[in-house]
């Protein structure tokens, strides 16, 4: 099973890194904070990019299922590109306070749910990046940064470098119709004196930075042209187009929806029954592409009057027998793209299928199932045997460029781009 997939894994190690860090910048410590975003205003299906010295800031929001007001306070923290820590002072890199209350907030009205809603914007008057690169919000309560509540990761960059990216179906016969090929071309010509070991360039399929890859030389120099082109280098299985669910109305069912019950302290969904799509033939759709967004189909404001409901996922397998020496996962925004015990699916062998709870906020949700080996270290989602691969895909890749100067304490981020596989540049 999967034998041509660790293949390439094993392939794609050779020359590319796998994109995560020592820790998870992304993650949630406090059990009352749900629906954490963060992204550009306006762009609730973006990267969380902010360019330096732009003037396009991100919306940080997030739900708190206390009962009163909380004392919440952020802070940002400047990391490598590996996310590792930096020994920089925040002086160095921040103009203004790297300590400010969230003082934006708003009660919830009409849903069931309780919950208090924060948001704000950063960069802003009190806090704003002096430096490019990779930066880790922390949220925490009481002006204690010790009370930590919540982590997300955002990126700074800068414009020095040109880029020409492109979406290919690879040359090799085994993977031609299963995997997606990024040939990507960097103008270095505003950096002088370069060295091309100075020089990263990351990408991203969909925005899972857990898969991202990220090849520290080109294939080719030319002039100021670095030419990333090999065929063993940013190959990413396809995957399928992402599988859907539209609970923005609690009260009426949508396609993919079997029941709703009302009944309870909090809406009880149950999803339409998923299967292997490993077989069927592929059609194209649009799709989210594994993303969400917060909405409701009744003219009501998304922030503070959607509801919470449970929503439970099944997941037949063949012949109602659990994959042997692997695990099943939701994977997602809405399970925060990581595949972790919050994402595992769990198998009821007395009925014969994968089940998951999830608590989710009105909206409309994309996400596919991911099979991992136990104890496997492989970089990429595996789509194989539950979605199946297809070139044909549509696929967002973003693209990051860092780059260490000589004598500095730091990577900085000099270049950022983006492609679809079906608008390449």
């Amino acid at each position: 099973m999967l034998k041509r997939y660790l293949w390439m894994a094993l392939l794609i190690g050779l020359h590319a890194v796998k994109g995560h860090g020592q820790s998870n910048p992304d993650s949630i410590y406090q059990n009352s904070i749900h629906t954490v975003l963060i992204h550009p205003v306006n762009k609730p299906l973006a990267i969380p990019v902010v360019p330096l010295n732009g003037l396009s800031p991100l919306l940080i929001s997030f739900d708190d299922f206390k009962n009163d007001y909380q004392d919440y306070y952020y802070s940002v923290e400047l990391r490598n590109a590996d996310w590792s820590a930096v020994p920089m002072s925040a002086f160095d890199y921040l103009q203004g306070f790297n300590q400010n209350k969230i003082s934006n907030f708003s009660v919830s009205s009409i849903a069931t749910q309780r919950y208090y809603h924060y948001e704000f914007n950063f960069p802003n008057a009190q806090a704003r990046p002096t430096q490019s690169g990779n930066y880790i919000l922390k949220v925490f309560k009481n002006g204690n940064a010790n009370e930590l509540v919540f982590t997300r990761r955002f990126f700074v960059t800068e414009d020095q470098v040109s880029m020409a990216a492109t979406v290919q179906e690879p040359f090799d016969a085994q993977i031609s119709k299963t995997h997606q090929k990024i040939q990507l071309v960097l103008d270095v010509k505003k950096i002088p004196f370069f060295q091309t070991d100075q020089i990263k360039a990351t990408i991203i399929q969909n925005y899972r930075y857990n898969d991202a890859l990220t090849l520290a030389a080109p294939n080719f120099i030319r002039g100021n042209l670095l030419e990333y082109n090999s065929e063993d280098q940013f190959i990413f299985p396809a995957g399928k187009e992402a599988r859907w669910l539209d609970i923005q109305n609690l009260r009426l069912r949508s396609d993919r929806v079997t029941d709703i019950n009302s009944k309870a302290d909090r809406a009880i969904i149950s999803v339409k029954p998923d299967l292997s799509r490993a077989s069927t033939a592929y059609y194209t759709f649009n799709d989210l592409n594994g993303n969400f967004i917060i909405s409701n189909t009744e003219s009501l404001q998304s922030e503070n009057q959607n509801d919470y409901a449970t929503v439970n996922f099944t997941y037949f397998p063949k012949d109602k027998i659990p994959f042997i020496g692997m695990k099943l996962y939701l994977a997602g925004a809405l399970t925060n793209n990581i595949l972790n015990k919050d994402a595992e699916m769990i198998f009821d062998p007395a009925l014969g299928y994968y089940k998951k709870s999830l608590l989710l906020k009105q909206g409309y949700y994309s996400y596919n199932y991911v099979l991992r080996e136990q104890n496997s270290f492989n970089p990429l989602n595996d789509f194989t045997e539950t979605e199946g691969n297809h070139w044909e895909t549509e696929n967002n890749y973003s693209i990051m460029v860092y780059y260490r100067p000589p004598g500095a304490r730091h990577d900085h981020i000099i270049g950022f781009g983006a492609v679809n596989s079906r608008q390449n540049w």
